[in-house]
C-alpha cells in the first residue's frame, strides 16, 4: 500500500476544502485498519471484509476437520494469526484437504488438538 503522504500528494490538485477532507478521511482509515479481536466463534473483522475464524485440529494427525467460517460465500484465502498473549503460541502447519465451500474450509494437520485463528477472505 501506498504511504499517507504520498496518497495525500495526489490531492494537491483540488480544492482546498475538499483536499482537507479526502486528508483526514485518508489518515483515518489507513491508521485504523483492523482485524478485530479473536474470538470462540467466527467473528466479522472490524474494518476487512474477512471474518477471523477460530479452529481445533483433529486429535488424530492428518484427519480432516470442518472449519465453519461464516462467510455466507466461498472464501479465497486464510491467512494464520497468532495470539500474541499466550506464551509458546505456534502455527501448526495446515494442509488444505478440500475445497472450501459457502458454509466451511477444511483443514488437515500432523499437529494435533493445536487450536488458533484464521482471518478468512
Amino acid at each position: 500500500m501506498a504511504s499517507i503522504g504520498y496518497l495525500e500528494s495526489l490531492l494537491n490538485t483540488l480544492p482546498a476544502d475538499v483536499r482537507r477532507v479526502l486528508a483526514a478521511f485518508s489518515r483515518e482509515a489507513f491508521t485504523q485498519l483492523r482485524f478485530g479481536a479473536p474470538s470462540s466463534s467466527a467473528i466479522a473483522c472490524e474494518n476487512l471484509g474477512g471474518h477471523l475464524v477460530p479452529y481445533v485440529t483433529s486429535s488424530v494427525a492428518n484427519q480432516e476437520v470442518a472449519v465453519a467460517h461464516q462467510l455466507g460465500r466461498v472464501p479465497r484465502l486464510a491467512l494464520q494469526a497468532l495470539a500474541l498473549n499466550t506464551v509458546n503460541a505456534t502455527a501448526p502447519v495446515l494442509t488444505i484437504s478440500r475445497a472450501a465451500d459457502a458454509t466451511y474450509l477444511y483443514v488437515k494437520s500432523a499437529t494435533t488438538t493445536a487450536s488458533g485463528w484464521l482471518y478468512c477472505e
